[in-house]
C-alpha cells in the first residue's frame, strides 16, 4: 500500500512539473502575440495622432485664405481613416492568428483525464 502511494505520489509530481512546462510555454506564446499587438495598437495610435497634428497643421496653412480649405480638411480626414483602417485591420489579423490561451496545457489534461477514466474503469472491472 505504501508502495503504491509512494509511486502515485512521485507520479503526481512529475505531471505537476510536466504542467509547469506547459503553462510556461502556453504564456511564452500568448506574450508573443500579446507584444506583437501591443506594437501594432501602438503604431496605430502613433500614426493617428501624427496623421492629425500634420493634418491640421498642413491644412491650416495651405488653405488659410482659399475657398478648397474644407476639401483638403475632408481628404486629410480620409488619410486619417484609412491609416485607422488599416491598424485596426492588422490588429485583427494578429488577433485571429492567436492560439487559445494555454492550449497545450487543456489539450494534456484532456489527455490525462481521459486516462485516468480508462484506468479506473478497468480496475472498476477486475474488482467486479
Amino acid at each position: 500500500m505504501i508502495d503504491r502511494l509512494t509511486a502515485t505520489g512521485s507520479l503526481a509530481l512529475r505531471h505537476l512539473g510536466a504542467y509547469g512546462d506547459l503553462v510556461a510555454s502556453d504564456l511564452s506564446h500568448s506574450s508573443r502575440l500579446v507584444r506583437a499587438q501591443v506594437v501594432a495598437a501602438a503604431v496605430l495610435t502613433l500614426g493617428i495622432a501624427f496623421a492629425l497634428a500634420l493634418g491640421c497643421v498642413w491644412a491650416i496653412a495651405a488653405a488659410w485664405d482659399t475657398p478648397a480649405r474644407l476639401w483638403v480638411i475632408a481628404a486629410l480626414l480620409l488619410c486619417a481613416a484609412v491609416l485607422a483602417a488599416a491598424g485596426l485591420w492588422r490588429l485583427r489579423v494578429l488577433d485571429a492568428q492567436g492560439p487559445v490561451f494555454l492550449a497545450q496545457t487543456a489539450r494534456e489534461w484532456r489527455k490525462d483525464r481521459e486516462l485516468l477514466e480508462e484506468l479506473l474503469a478497468r480496475r472498476t472491472a477486475e474488482e467486479s
